[in-house]
């Protein structure tokens, strides 16, 4: 089974379209099914952190199945999804939503057959402040990604290893 991980080549802007990803191996052209799949699930990230930075909470709720479970190192289980947005409209009417940027070069994209694909990455978290924005935390996360009939649904979540 080839376990081949393709690093994102450029930064997504996360409100802008999606630029294809420059860095795959040799034997993957632009246009195998792995080559696409990087591409749709990339672009699927940057439209999820862009509602995300918007604090567009119902442009979220169509991102997650309706049995998400949202593993969070500090916050722990949120589940299901009317709960995961109610906590992060929540958090947005309380400015307590900061900015998320995909880290450069750390996308990894992974097939499930019969299922969908696992992404996996770093992001950055920025703080709002009156004067701007401020550094926040970095940390890993995971997404399944299940593919219904051509619809792309996130159904699991984890976050962790925040740290500064």
């Amino acid at each position: 089974m080839n376990r081949t991980v393709y690093p994102a080549g450029a930064l997504f802007a996360l409100l802008a379209s999606l630029t294809p990803p420059s860095i795959v191996e040799a034997q993957v052209t632009p246009s195998s099914p792995r080559a696409e799949l990087f591409a749709a699930i990339a672009s699927l990230d940057s439209a999820l952190f862009g509602a995300f930075n918007r604090c567009d909470a119902a442009q979220m709720e169509t991102f997650f199945t309706d049995d998400v479970e949202f593993y969070h190192d500090y916050n722990g289980l949120t589940t299901p999804r009317k709960v995961v947005i109610a906590d992060f409209a929540d958090a947005c009417a309380k400015h307590q939503i900061g900015r998320r940027e995909l880290v450069p070069g750390t996308l990894e994209v992974h097939p499930i057959r019969g299922h969908g694909a696992i992404e996996v990455g770093v992001h950055r978290f920025f703080v709002r402040t009156p004067n701007g924005e401020t550094p926040g935390s970095v940390a890993k996360f995971a997404m399944v990604w299940r593919n219904a009939g051509g619809e792309w649904k996130i159904s699991r979540v984890l976050s962790f290893d925040h740290r500064k």
